[in-house]
């Protein structure tokens, strides 16, 4: 039987937000997978009230809160301090990975990116 794990997913384009959704739970990684999805990190925390995640997938600029701001957040809470941070983001500049990396983040992926990428990643997170 596999283990389950659970993702949640923050991404403010309802349709990518969809599809990543999708490819994480039909993907056949060694997990169940589960994915708790949100359009921006204010909703994200909301969901980590309720059920702390195994690994967080966000993006960065999104309305209300954005990446960084909510990484900052979920990296305060000591409860929270252990899960694994992959920023998924058009932000491609180095700057952009580096304080990404400075804050937190375990992995920095840019858009567009590779299905077989993103996966692998997500399974050594996991």
């Amino acid at each position: 039987m596999k283990r389950s794990a659970t993702i949640l997913l923050v991404e403010d384009e309802s349709a990518l937000l969809t599809g990543i959704a999708d490819l994480l739970q039909l993907a056949g990684l060694p997990y169940e997978i589960r994915v708790l999805t949100a359009a921006n990190g204010q909703a994200g925390l909301r969901l980590m009230q309720e059920e702390t995640p195994d690994l967080i997938i966000s993006d960065i600029m999104m309305p209300r809160m954005d990446g960084y701001e909510f990484l900052a957040e979920v990296r305060r809470r000591p409860s929270w301090v252990h899960i694994p941070f992959i920023f998924l983001t058009a932000k491609a500049k180095r700057d952009d990975l580096l304080q990404g990396r400075r804050m937190g983040a375990e992995l920095y992926i840019t858009k567009p990116f590779a299905t077989a990428e993103l996966l692998e990643l997500v399974e050594s997170q996991l």
